[in-house]
């Protein structure tokens, strides 16, 4: 029979991974005041059980898989951070680059960047990206065609998978829901699968454009792993535990 304290702990893991998305072994052992050891214990229990997923370095819950959130939620997430790697990301276009804009709130935060640039052409499934920057005289900017989604503003389907097997970018950023450094890049959307390979494959640089609240984290379907991006932006806050797991996975990383 498990002890009460036992129970009491792991129950209180499975509390802190629902309200924190994702919980970090030495995380939870400073809170719960047990060994990190004892932790890990736990963590595999309920792993076992069903009730968690291992990453590196910690736990997400098995039962919150990452879902798809509409693009008026994810656009008023994380501003501050977005804004940051959305600058850094800016500055690696040069001009007479062609690039390639994932959709997404991140990426339309580094479409804001690149306004008022000149000689650059933007290729974009996002249509709100589109529209950000059709009106910029230095910017020839480039819709893939496709079916339109309600709510994400963006397309995909077979025309724009086959428009992004006829071109080639200079550099590609692109976006996620979740990422963790054993996993790779997922998303809650099996149609979007296609179109993320496709813009990593189109691009002789793939940009991963994340905050950190994007990692540790899983959704039901697999994109790629971590080592097919050329660069990973991120802020700060990831943890350092994740950060070192991603440089020693031979990724280079810059935290802004």
């Amino acid at each position: 029979m498990i002890d009460l304290n036992i129970q009491e702990r792991r129950r209180r893991i499975i509390e802190l991974l629902h309200q924190a998305g994702s919980v970090q072994v030495r995380d939870l052992a400073q809170k719960l005041g047990v060994s990190e050891m004892t932790i890990r214990r736990d963590l595999e229990w309920l792993s076992r059980k069903g009730q968690v997923v291992r990453t590196y370095g910690g736990a997400a819950p098995a039962a919150g898989l990452i879902g798809e959130l509409p693009y008026a939620a994810k656009a008023v997430e994380h501003t501050e951070e977005k804004a940051r790697i959305a600058r850094a990301a800016a500055a690696l276009v040069q001009e007479g680059d062609v690039v390639l804009l994932d959709a997404g709130s991140t990426t339309a935060a580094v479409a804001r960047q690149l306004k008022g640039r000149r000689g650059l052409t933007v290729i974009t499934p996002d249509l709100k990206i589109a529209l950000e920057l059709c009106d910029e005289p230095g910017i020839r900017v480039i819709v893939t065609g496709g079916t339109a989604m309600p709510e994400l503003y963006h397309l995909m389907g077979p025309l724009t998978e086959q428009f992004l097997r006829s071109v080639t970018a200079n550099i590609a950023f692109v976006g996620t829901p979740a990422a963790d450094v054993s996993y790779g890049l997922s998303t809650p959307t099996l149609e979007k699968v296609p179109l993320k390979q496709g813009i990593i494959r189109a691009a002789q640089r793939a940009v991963l454009v994340a905050d950190a609240s994007k990692f540790n984290r899983r959704a039901t379907y697999q994109i790629c792993p971590l080592t097919d991006l050329s660069l990973i932006i991120s802020d700060r806050s990831l943890p350092a535990e994740v950060a070192e797991a991603i440089r020693r996975g031979g990724v280079p990383l810059d935290l802004v």
